[in-house]
């Protein structure tokens, strides 16, 4: 049924109040929304990450990309249910302590706090390695850190500032991607019909073979697959500072299928025409060596900048996802006290000083192996940390549905399609699709994975119990006082 915001909910109103939303402006308009959920949908795992999943997998990627797409889809739905109902910046953390348990949300919350930080991390070791593409005699770890620094200050001044280089960042990268596929088709029709002198031609897509490596090879680069779509949720953490939820939400949710078709789909078909797959490779963004294949002076060089952005766009993104879902832990007594602080200006100060820190240490790591060989490994590591992430959203929305069932929350008509039956679906494959990584033992970084489960078990379980103790001894941290709520003027490029 289409979500009507007039049409009255049924049940009884919700009356869970999350005390990790205080001290957060309303500042964010309809307009940034929809671009805050572009920037999500497009990252590095596009521009980078698919040129070493294409060398691997040969054009059938498309195939992997579409099975994970339907998944991200009935995702979406079910975050979009949620927020609906409750509009929170401790999005799915928040849903996870009112639908499932307190133990559940510490969980939830730690695995996406590291997801995002580490995430942030590959961000800036992919930009590093696409400045290195003029000045290959820089270190990775100079850009690095210049980025970091200077990302990191913008968000500590307002979420306006973060909204505002949003927007733009996401306009550039959706201007660029349609015009590559516009000029790609062209190619590729002027060299199969107009016989013009181009590698480009739609028999790419099976003259070294459809599927290059097997389909084995198509379960092999999941978690590459997975890792491109991994901060599609973020919009959902946006709705706690949103002008409008009720409006803004459901449409930048629904549009998630278009630009997956047209944005993922659409670019894997258009480089695996353009050039055999077995020219693209991790070193630098498949965008870049498919437009520097066609020996026109500045079009790489321009491409690269455009990707360049997107590296910022997702650092930007996963930055403030992180801050404020460790921002409501904290408020919880659930992460550490310096965390919970908010600044007059309705920022999570605390937990982005904290991030910083975690980010340097990143670099340290860029500046040991090296821009693109850093990437690889945040990647394996993040792969298994996003499907634990996804299993909790399913898993609270299921919560979500028996609670509306026993009529102690209210329904709403965004509704996930076949739920529940499509919770559980989607479940039995995220299970096994982790399952699979933590013990892929052909990949040379196999057990990073494996690393990494075993400190979502191990670390939550400990850390749970250390921080029960913490509240009963020493309280819940002290939140306010905070300055006027009054919502902030709104710019035209927000409205």
């Amino acid at each position: 049924m289409p979500f009507d915001p007039k049409e009255p909910a049924t049940g009884p109103m919700p009356t869970y109040e999350d005390r990790g939303d205080e001290g957060y402006k309303k500042s964010l308009g309809n307009f940034q929304i929809q671009m805050i959920a572009i920037g999500g949908a497009i990252g590095v795992g596009l521009f980078l990450g698919i040129g070493q999943r294409l060398a691997t997998a040969g054009p059938a990627l498309v195939l992997s990309y579409l099975v994970v797409s339907v998944v991200v889809y009935l995702l979406m739905r079910a975050l979009g249910e949620m927020v609906i109902y409750r509009p929170t910046t401790g999005a799915w953390v928040s849903y996870a302590r009112e639908f499932v348990s307190d133990r559940f949300a510490y969980m939830t919350g730690w695995i996406y706090v590291v997801l995002a930080a580490v995430a942030g991390v590959g961000e800036i070791a992919a930009l590093a390695v696409y400045v290195q593409f003029w000045w290959p005699e820089i270190p990775g770890w100079i850009p690095s850190l210049v980025a970091a620094l200077v990302i990191v200050g913008c968000n500590l001044l307002s979420v306006k500032l973060y909204g505002f280089i949003e927007t733009w960042a996401a306009m550039i990268k959706v201007l660029a991607i349609l015009l590559f596929l516009i000029a790609g088709i062209i190619l590729v029709v002027a060299g199969d019909i107009f016989n013009a002198p181009t590698v480009a031609s739609v028999s790419n897509l099976w003259s070294e073979g459809f599927a290059t490596s097997g389909v084995l090879a198509l379960v092999v680069v999941m978690s590459g697959v997975v890792f491109s779509y991994s901060a599609i949720e973020i919009v959902g953490v946006s709705a706690g500072e949103a002008k409008d939820p009720e409006r803004s939400m459901p449409r930048a949710i629904n549009s998630v299928v278009l630009r997956i078709a047209l944005f993922y789909i659409g670019s894997i078909l258009v480089l695996s025409m353009l050039l055999p797959t077995a020219q693209y490779s991790g070193n630098e963004s498949p965008f870049v060596t498919a437009l520097g294949s066609l020996n026109i002076p500045a079009l790489a060089g321009i491409m690269n900048f455009v990707v360049l952005t997107a590296a910022i766009s997702g650092v930007n993104a996963t930055l403030y996802a992180c801050v404020r879902l460790l921002r409501n832990l904290a408020a919880h007594g659930q992460a550490p006290r310096v965390t919970a602080t908010v600044s007059k200006r309705g920022v999570p100060s605390g937990a982005l000083i904290c991030l910083l820190g975690f980010y340097l240490l990143g670099i340290i790591l860029i500046y040991a192996l090296g821009a693109a060989s850093a990437f690889e490994v945040v990647l394996s590591a993040c792969a298994v940390f996003i499907l634990f992430g996804w299993i909790s959203i399913f898993v609270s929305h299921l919560g979500y549905r028996r609670k509306v069932a026993r009529g102690e929350a209210h329904a709403v008509n965004f509704r996930m399609p076949g739920a529940p039956v499509t919770n559980y679906i989607c479940l039995v494959f995220l299970i096994a699709v982790a399952l699979y990584i933590m013990f892929d033992f052909s990949n040379p970084h196999w057990y990073y994975s494996l690393i990494a489960g075993v400190v979502i078990v191990v670390g939550t379980t400990i850390g749970f119990s250390a921080s029960k103790r913490s509240v009963a001894k020493n309280g819940l941290p002290d939140l306010g006082p905070f300055a006027s709520h009054e919502e902030e003027p709104l710019d035209p490029v927000q409205r």
